[in-house]
This record gives structure tokens, C-alpha cells and sequence, in this order.
């Protein structure tokens, strides 16, 4: 592990997020605890961290991760996370290898007679048997670390990010998927499993999230009653599909606050709200600061 945090550290030397040479890793860096959970949306990724720990929280739920632990985010899920241990001296180190399903999709077509890890109850247990929830933590292993340390020396140079990063990145995910709790996130990629519907239902809510949307039609579209689809949804993802929604929008709503320069009721009107009264209220509640307040915030950088 001690040299994986050099290789981090050469590749991350101040606080702050940086991309690499090698798609789909990114590295993070942080010198201070945050005081309080943040909201957040974790896109489908393996967070794996190198020094420090971090809590993601899925409504009560708590997620811990740190050097002997990763976390999984099968599909893109609204939490709030909160970095536990950092200081100058020794920051919080974190790389993010962003998953897509085709990634997945290939290495599964070529192992198919690869017996699965056994599966595991983590949180919430599904009509099958089998847990449901679209995040997990699992134990390092030295398969991992080792393949993320070759997928780290790629990062060090363009050369080998072109030629061997995609194979080291294979390599890592091939893992994941026979390591601890690695059927959960075979199920989401899988099109004969109920969570794959629903992640394909996530995806479209956040690409589409200022559309207006009903149960009936995002059951539809995950092939399922509307019964069936609100009890598989909230099994994955610890919310409503409405609430669920609405998280997506309020956090698209700052992203235009305070990337794209747009006032408090413009994003209001671009993310789907109808009513800016309601959306100043919502996004309050969730991010504990009026919108103004962020827009005039971002306004100012």
C-alpha cells in the first residue's frame, strides 16, 4: 500500500480532483475533514481509497470505506458523503474508476462458465433472496491492489495509458466482479436481472430529468407494474422514484448555478421545476442554503 500512496501522490501533489491519461481514472486529494455530510451523486464507480476514510450515506444508511475497504456505486445514487480523516501531513487519497455497462457487459460475455462469488445480504434483501441495493462496500484484496497499482504506473506516462491502460482497467473490474458481493454489480449489468432494468430506468432519469415523468411511465420502461418497479426502485436506490427525481434535478439545478452561470429561478426552469417558490424550499432543504445564495456565490469566482 505504501507504494500505491507514492504513485498517488507523484500523480496528485496539491488538494484537488485531477483526471489522467488512462480513461475513467481519476484521482482526489484532500487535506481536511469535511464537518458535515455533503449531498452528492455518485455515478456508477469503484471508489478505492489510498490514506484516510470516507462515509457515503444512503438516507440512514452508512457506507464506510477506507485502505482496506472499497465502495461500489452500481448506478448513479444521490447520497451524502463526508470525508472522516485528512490532515496536510497525510491527506485523504481516493482514485474513481467510473464504470460503464459495456465495460462490464464484454468481460461477462467472455466468462460465462467463471463461477460467481456468492452473494451476500448487505442492507435489504429482495424477494429472491438476494440484496437489491445499487451500492456496496467490499474488502481490498491483493488481486486489487495490485492491479490498481499497474493501472496507476499507466497513469504516469501517455504511452502506456494508450497501450496498456485499457487491459489494466480490465483487469481491475474482472476482479471487482469475482471479489466479495461482485454479483450485485454483475446483476445491474445483466439483462435477464431485474436491476438492470432499473439502472437503465436511473439513466434515463438523469439524462432526461427535465422532462416531465410519471410512474407509469418509467414502469413502462423498466418493463415492469407500476407496483413491481416502485418496490425493485426503492430496493435499489432507498428512495421513491419522485423523491429520487427530485434530487437529480436539485443537483443539476446547482451544477448550472454554479458552472454555467444561471440564477436561481433560470435553473429552477431548466432543470423541470414549474414553480420557483417550490424549488428554493427543496433546494434549501436538501443543500441548506437558498439557491440565490449559491448563484451569487458562483457569480463572484
Amino acid at each position: 500500500m505504501t507504494e500505491l500512496i507514492k504513485k498517488v501522490f507523484e500523480l496528485a501533489p496539491h488538494e484537488g480532483d485531477f483526471n489522467t491519461s488512462v480513461p475513467h481514472l481519476s484521482l482526489f486529494r484532500r487535506d481536511t475533514p469535511t464537518t458535515s455530510p455533503m449531498p452528492v451523486i455518485y455515478q456508477p464507480s469503484i471508489y478505492m481509497v489510498l490514506l484516510g476514510s470516507k462515509a457515503a450515506y444512503l438516507g440512514k444508511e452508512r457506507y464506510q470505506y477506507d485502505p482496506m475497504h472499497y465502495l461500489v456505486s452500481c448506478v448513479p445514487l444521490p447520497l451524502e458523503g463526508q470525508i472522516l480523516q485528512a490532515s496536510e501531513q497525510r491527506p485523504y487519497l481516493a482514485a474513481r474508476i467510473s464504470l460503464e455497462t459495456h465495460m462490464i457487459n464484454e468481460l461477462l460475455m467472455q466468462m460465462p462458465d467463471e463461477p460467481e462469488a456468492p452473494v451476500t445480504a448487505i442492507d435489504i434483501q429482495s424477494n429472491d433472496g438476494t440484496s437489491s441495493r445499487g451500492i456496496y462496500v467490499s474488502k481490498m484484496n491483493t488481486d486489487i491492489q495490485h492491479t490498481l497499482s499497474r493501472l496507476l504506473d499507466c497513469a504516469h506516462s501517455t504511452t502506456k495509458a494508450h497501450v496498456l491502460g485499457q487491459l489494466a482497467l480490465k483487469e481491475l473490474i474482472y476482479h471487482i466482479l469475482n471479489a466479495e458481493h461482485g454479483s450485485l454489480l454483475r446483476a445491474f449489468a445483466c439483462q435477464d436481472r431485474q436491476q438492470y432494468h432499473i439502472a437503465n430506468v436511473l439513466q434515463f432519469i438523469n439524462r432526461h430529468y427535465a422532462s416531465s415523468m410519471d410512474i407509469a411511465t418509467l414502469a413502462s420502461k423498466a418493463n415492469m407494474s407500476e407496483s413491481s418497479f416502485y418496490h425493485h426502485f426503492k430496493a435499489a436506490t432507498n428512495t421513491s422514484p419522485i423523491q429520487y427525481i427530485k434530487m437529480v434535478r436539485l443537483h443539476a439545478a446547482k451544477r448550472k448555478m454554479m458552472f454555467e452561470q444561471h440564477n436561481a429561478t433560470s435553473a429552477a426552469f431548466e432543470v423541470g421545476y414549474t414553480s420557483a417558490s417550490q424549488f428554493s424550499r427543496e433546494y434549501r432543504r436538501l443543500f441548506s442554503v437558498p439557491p440565490a445564495q449559491d448563484a451569487r456565490t458562483a457569480s463572484k469566482v
